[in-house]
C-alpha cells in the first residue's frame, strides 16, 4: 500500500507539472509580439515626450547610456534632444539594452576603441538603471572568464528582456578566444538576479524570445558565424533542452555578405528585423560601424524562416 501511495505521489507530481508547462497555441503566437513594457516614469522629468523617446549607446560624444527625443513630425526643426543622468556615464561605454514590463533598463559594458576604460575581468556584468530614480547601479556579475590572456576583448554583448517568462537574456562571449567558442547564454530571474539557466558553448550576440513557429524558442544570433540558431524554452523561460538547430543565415545577404546579427526584434507588423554588422571580435567604435536591416517572416507551411528584403 505505502508503494502505491508513492506512485501516486510521483504521478500526481508529473501531472501537475505538466499543467503548469502547458501554453495554447494563442498564448505562444503572443510571445514577444504582443507589447509588454511601458516607459520609465522618470522620463516625464527630464520634460521629455515618453511616446518620442529611446535609449542608446551609440551617441557620439557620449559615454554610457543616453535618453534621446526624437524629432515629433517633419516639421520639427529642433531636431533630436539628448538627456543623461550622472551615474549613466560612470560605468564607461555600454552597449545592448533591454526594457522590463516596469520600465527598468538592462543593459552591459562594451569596449570602444581599447579596454582602457574597462578591464576585460570587470565587463562580465549587467547594470540596470531604475524606472523611478533613473538611477544606474550594479544589477548582478555573472562569471569571470578563468584567464584574460588571449581572450577576445568582449564579454556581454546582447541582452533581452522576456516578458512572458519574466527572465533576462545575457549573452557573453567572456572568456573565449579566437579559436575557441566559450560563450554562454545565461537565464536571469528578474527579481533575484540569480542565474538559473545556461546555454554554453555558443558565441552569440543578439537574443530574442518569441512563439512564431508554434513553440517558444529563444533566437540567438551567432558572432563567429552570419547563422541565427534556436533552442526551444519551457514556458517559465529556461531551457527545455539544449537542442540547438540552425534557423536561417544572413550569409551572402546585404553589402557585405557576412553580417553578424546584433539585435532581433519584431517590426510593428509582426515581421522578424534583424540588424546586421560586421563583427570579428576586433574592437572599434559601435557608431562607425554600418549597419543593414534584414527583414524575415514565418511561412507555417513551410515551417521556416524566409527572407523578405532588406531595409535601412
Amino acid at each position: 500500500m505505502k508503494n502505491i501511495y508513492i506512485l501516486l505521489f510521483f504521478v500526481s507530481a508529473l501531472v501537475i507539472s505538466s499543467c503548469k508547462e502547458k501554453m495554447s497555441e494563442e498564448e505562444v503566437a503572443q510571445i514577444g509580439l504582443t507589447p509588454c513594457r511601458k516607459s520609465a516614469s522618470f522620463i516625464k522629468s527630464t520634460g521629455f515626450n515618453p511616446s518620442h523617446t529611446a535609449f542608446s549607446t551609440t551617441e557620439k560624444n557620449y559615454k554610457g547610456l543616453v535618453l534621446i527625443q526624437l524629432p515629433q513630425s517633419p516639421a520639427d526643426t529642433l531636431g533630436k534632444k539628448i538627456w543623461q543622468d550622472s551615474s549613466w556615464k560612470k560605468f564607461g561605454f555600454m552597449g545592448s539594452i533591454t526594457t522590463d514590463e516596469t520600465g527598468n533598463i538592462y543593459t552591459a559594458p562594451i569596449p570602444v576603441v581599447n579596454t582602457l576604460d574597462i578591464p576585460v575581468m570587470e565587463m562580465n556584468k549587467i547594470y540596470k538603471v531604475d524606472c523611478n530614480t533613473a538611477k544606474m547601479s550594479l544589477y548582478c556579475t555573472l562569471p569571470k572568464p578563468d584567464s584574460s590572456t588571449e581572450i577576445v576583448p568582449y564579454a556581454v554583448l546582447g541582452v533581452y528582456y522576456d516578458c512572458h517568462g519574466q527572465k533576462l537574456y545575457a549573452a557573453s562571449v567572456s572568456g573565449s578566444n579566437r579559436d575557441e567558442e566559450k560563450g554562454v547564454i545565461y537565464v536571469i530571474d528578474i527579481k533575484t538576479a540569480k542565474v538559473v539557466d545556461q546555454l554554453k558553448g555558443y558565441d552569440a550576440a543578439a537574443v530574442f524570445v518569441c512563439g512564431a513557429s508554434g513553440e517558444k524558442r529563444l533566437l540567438f544570433g551567432s558572432t563567429r558565424k552570419p547563422n541565427i540558431y534556436s533552442v526551444e524554452l519551457n514556458k517559465d523561460g529556461t531551457f527545455k533542452n539544449n537542442k540547438v538547430k540552425t534557423e536561417f543565415t544572413l550569409d551572402q545577404l546585404g553589402p557585405r555578405g557576412n553580417d553578424k546579427a546584433r539585435r532581433i526584434r519584431y517590426d510593428k507588423l509582426g515581421n522578424l528585423l534583424v540588424h546586421g554588422v560586421e563583427f570579428n571580435y576586433n574592437l572599434a567604435a559601435q557608431t562607425e560601424k554600418p549597419e543593414t536591416g534584414y527583414l524575415f517572416n514565418y511561412n507555417d507551411e513551410e515551417k521556416k524562416w524566409q527572407f523578405v528584403k532588406i531595409v535601412n
